[in-house]
């Protein structure tokens, strides 16, 4: 049986990767809070800079403990290997992986860790999201550890999946949460409630918990307000930042994202809306997986920094928004992150995380920033949009199209 020879890593965490640290240097990982980002176009340390601390956690997880895998991808051979290499540990391992794909490596997790739920390790899927019997997708990236070096109850809340693409392909980020018992069982109940496969898509809900509040998804309702990222945005003002907010008293907002379809498209519209105002916009995305409905939109107000992020085979693939300014009628730096693409699917029918990170408590007060310096980053690598019809692929040209190509998560997996 192929093994893992245990990477044992100590990380520098940066606004724009980690610093990874050679295994013989140190014992063992033990996750820190904070955020961590690759970069694409960087050396491959720097693209493996999400990948590998989670590699790391799971090499670091004593015998009796569990790992908890919610993914949407898995084609990374390492990472399978460190998941097998623990399971034979004696750590119990349980993994929910999306349907629409069965790669090697999860025909080998099958194999290792078997598909019986009742065991204490296993490999499981849901014939399309585990809440809805819609196209639908399990598309949450969570990675959860009772254990791992000194650290309990981790919650890694990412965009990446454990796949090349995530790694060279795309931009990601991953969020770590550590020793925060009400998060973590907040996620587990969450991968425990998915498990049987059950159709649920009013399911909606949040945890709270110091500087952390996250949303679980789906979210029942036909209507913008019922749409949370909607409602995210209707409680920015544009005017009134205080010293150190925003910039000239204006609220500043940048958003990045990998997939958005017009039947969202009251989202572009709210940002326009917010340019109007007075908000200084910025949006980044790989351009042919917007609608031209909303690249139009967006384009409209003249007022709205657009950017294709889609270069030399490399894709913006975080999903994120950052405000700095007056949110919810106070000068703050809210940061909203994790798995969920601009579509209805995403929102009324597959499982997905939404991460609320506020800056104003003392052990996230760098957290905005670190997002700035990436999307900065990010912004770096890609071109701006001046014309829709120019810059957007124009694939759909119907309304059954529409909601065929919202029901594709992911097509770059």
């Amino acid at each position: 049986m192929k093994k893992l020879v245990r990477a044992v890593v100590a990380l520098t965490v940066l606004a724009l990767g980690v610093v990874i640290v050679p295994p013989a240097q140190a014992k063992a990982y033990t996750p820190p809070t904070g955020a961590l980002f690759n970069i694409p176009n960087g050396s491959r340390t720097q693209q493996r800079a999400v990948m590998d601390p989670i590699m790391a956690a799971v090499g670091s997880v004593p015998a009796g403990s569990i790992i908890r895998f919610v993914a949407y991808s898995f084609s990374w051979q390492p990472m399978a290997d460190a998941l097998i290499d623990a399971h034979d540990r004696g750590v119990q391992v349980r993994l929910l992986i999306d349907s629409h794909t069965e790669t090697d490596q999860i025909k080998q997790l099958k194999k290792e860790l078997g598909t019986d739920k009742g065991k204490s390790s296993y490999i499981r899927t849901c014939k399309y999201s585990c809440m809805s019997s819609k196209a639908s997708f399990i598309h949450s990236k969570l990675y959860l550890f009772s254990r791992a070096g000194d650290a309990k109850y981790v919650s890694m809340i990412s965009s990446a999946n454990p796949a090349e693409t995530g790694i060279s392909g795309s931009w990601n980020n991953t969020y770590t949460v550590a020793n925060n018992k009400t998060l973590y069982d907040a996620n587990v109940d969450n991968f425990k409630d998915m498990l049987p496969d059950k159709t649920n898509t009013d399911y909606y809900h949040a945890a709270e918990s110091g500087p952390y509040k996250e949303y679980f998804f789906p979210r029942a309702g036909s209507s913008a307000k019922s749409d949370t990222f909607y409602n995210v945005l209707s409680d920015v003002s544009c005017t009134g930042a205080a010293k150190g907010y925003g910039s000239g008293g204006k609220t500043v907002i940048k958003l990045s994202t990998y997939y958005w379809t017009s039947l969202r498209l009251y989202l572009a519209e709210k940002l326009t809306e917010l340019a109007k105002q007075g908000c200084l916009i910025e949006v980044v995305y790989p351009a042919d997986n917007v609608e031209s409905e909303v690249a139009t939109e967006l384009l409209s107000s003249k007022k709205i920094g657009v950017y294709d992020g889609r270069n030399n085979g490399r894709y913006p693939h975080s999903k994120y928004l950052l405000i700095d300014g007056v949110y919810q009628g106070v000068s703050q730096k809210p940061v909203y992150t994790a798995s969920q693409n601009l579509t209805k699917t995403s929102l009324r029918d597959s499982n997905e995380v939404m991460l609320r990170i506020d800056s104003r408590d003392p052990i996230t007060a760098r957290v905005h920033g670190d997002y700035v310096a990436n999307f900065e980053l990010m912004r770096s690598d890609a071109d701006l949009v001046t014309s829709a019809a120019a810059k957007t692929t124009a694939r759909v040209n119907s309304t059954g199209e529409r909601v065929l190509r919202d029901n594709s998560a992911d097509p770059d997996e």
